[in-house]
């Protein structure tokens, strides 16, 4: 199977000056991005991301990985 770049993220809803705001973090490289809607939050995450690449092209290696057998949530 071919390695691709990928990464964990996290979503949730906040308020920002009185307003909801989702914001997107990546689990492997540590960032965050905000967005008033998921696909915004997503679509600012996705830049963040390559600007942390672009500075530190050796961060690449954390998202080399194959596709996850399984992605869950579990609730306690």
């Amino acid at each position: 199977m071919e390695s691709k770049l990928s990464c964990s993220v996290s979503l949730h809803e906040e308020m920002l000056e009185e307003k909801k705001v989702f914001v997107a973090d990546c689990i492997e490289l540590g960032i965050s991005d905000f967005g008033e809607s998921v696909d915004e939050a997503l679509a600012n995450l996705k830049q963040a991301v390559y600007l942390v690449l672009e500075e530190a092209p050796e961060k690449k290696e954390l998202l080399e990985k194959e596709e996850p057998l399984l992605v869950t949530r579990l609730f306690l």
